[in-house]
């Protein structure tokens, strides 16, 4: 049996302290089993990370809604990418004493209770929508990438179809905004096993930094890749996870980093949480979808966000993450996810139609349906899954609302496609 991570981590500062799962949220943390360190996340639980995904959300929204002037809300998916990164290895160095194997089990238990359920049913949605409302206008290819999409894999479909959002006179696929669920899922395919891993073959006082030297190994070779692929390789270079894992990695560096450190600088860590901020602003109003990206361009959203999620240990109450921390930002970021789901078909489905509105009070009304949307699956869906006693204990159960989600994604694009050719 490894000895617990978080008794090395109360040694270094007790720098897991600030991890609280905001989009798995410390509702996930509610499992019978509570252990100590479960609950000290819950009594450091940060609410600004949750105001910064409220940010992240907002500005893909207002992006794809193609708000003038705002074009660079892209960069949001840069800020999910380093805050998921940060709070989910918190979660993996949070983990109890066990074996690898059901440490394992346990992280990818809670992972498909977050992830898929609420990723099937807009998926559905998306198809069902999709053949309802576009009539002969309907694009039968929706129906494999909703397949692709639905076991994680958009990134790929994307690039081996040579798509992306910004192709000017194409419609993006309906179910284009999975690609960055799909780098994520890749990404913690693997990393869990190499923490756990670290936890059972690193000396106590040693783990922290192998998991470290590893990281920046990590981010040094993807950076680089990113780097060298972006401008002969656009399409791949965007949606390829091995371009995209540095940025995951960076959040978890962040998280590596001894918390006690940050709390030596309170002073300084506002103003550079405030430069933090200009330079995401900046990044929004420069960036367009002409810039050369990811590239050396994603190290401006990355490293601000970086930056804004260390010094918001200890900022003295003088930098944003008392704004971060107010309740509709927190609110707002507690249903990032499902807004981040809604809201791409809200917006591309009524412009593959015969006769699409143009006005912005039609923008607005989409965006309204996409928030309704993801406020009624927040609470009636996500929440209730999440919760449930049984399914914290039944990991077979667990498996099986894995395997049905898939069925119903399948399914639904078989009685589309059927539908469809009888037409």
């Amino acid at each position: 049996m490894p000895v617990p991570i978080q008794r090395d981590c109360n040694q270094r500062g007790q720098y897991s302290s600030l991890m609280a799962d905001a989009h798995l949220s410390a509702l996930d943390e509610a499992a019978p089993d509570l252990d100590a360190a479960q609950r000290s996340a819950r009594r450091f639980f940060r609410p600004d990370i949750q105001g910064l995904r409220a940010v992240a959300v907002v500005l893909v929204v207002l992006a794809h809604a193609r708000v003038p002037g705002l074009e660079g809300g892209y960069i949001g998916v840069d800020v999910f990418f380093v805050i998921s990164g940060f709070v989910i290895t918190g979660l993996l160095m949070r983990q109890p004493a066990r074996g690898v194997r059901r440490n394992l089990g346990h992280f990818y238990a809670r992972r498909i209770r977050r992830i898929v359920p609420a990723a099937t049913v807009v998926l559905v949605w998306t198809v069902v929508a999709a053949y309802v409302e576009l009539g002969p206008n309907f694009d039968p290819k929706l129906l494999g990438d909703v397949r692709w999409a639905a076991f994680f894999s958009a990134n790929f479909r994307l690039i081996h179809t040579s798509s992306n959002y910004f192709i000017p006179g194409v419609a993006p696929s309906l179910v284009t905004h999975y690609w960055s669920l799909a780098v994520e899922e890749q990404f913690y395919l693997f990393f869990p096993l190499v923490v756990f891993s670290l936890a059972w073959l690193a000396p106590p006082r040693q783990r922290a930094s192998a998991l470290g030297a590893l990281l920046v190994a990590g981010i040094v070779a993807s950076a680089w890749w990113s780097f060298h692929l972006t401008p002969i390789s656009p399409i791949s270079a965007y949606y390829s996870p091995f371009t995209r894992f540095w940025e995951i990695g960076l959040g978890g560096l962040v998280a590596v980093l001894p918390a006690v450190w940050a709390r030596r600088t309170p002073r300084a860590n506002a103003a550079v949480a405030w430069i933090a901020v200009a330079v995401l602003a900046l990044a929004v109003l420069r960036l367009n979808t002409t810039s050369v990206y990811p590239g050396v361009l994603a190290w401006w959203p990355c490293g601000a966000t970086a930056l804004l999620l260390w010094t918001g240990q200890a900022s003295a109450g003088r930098g944003p993450a008392p704004w971060l921390a107010t309740r509709p930002m927190r609110y707002v970021g507690d249903v990032s996810y499902s807004l981040y789901l809604w809201h791409f078909a809200w917006l591309m489905l009524p412009l593959q139609m015969v006769h699409p509105p143009t006005s912005p009070f039609a923008r607005v009304l989409e965006v309204a349906g996409a928030l309704v949307c993801a406020v009624a699956s927040y609470h009636l869906l996500e929440n209730p899954i999440r919760r449930s006693r049984r399914l914290d204990h039944d990991r077979v159960a667990v498996a099986m609302v894995l395997v049905i989600c898939l069925a119903i994604s399948w399914d639904a694009t078989l009685v589309i496609g059927h539908l469809a050719n009888a037409h």
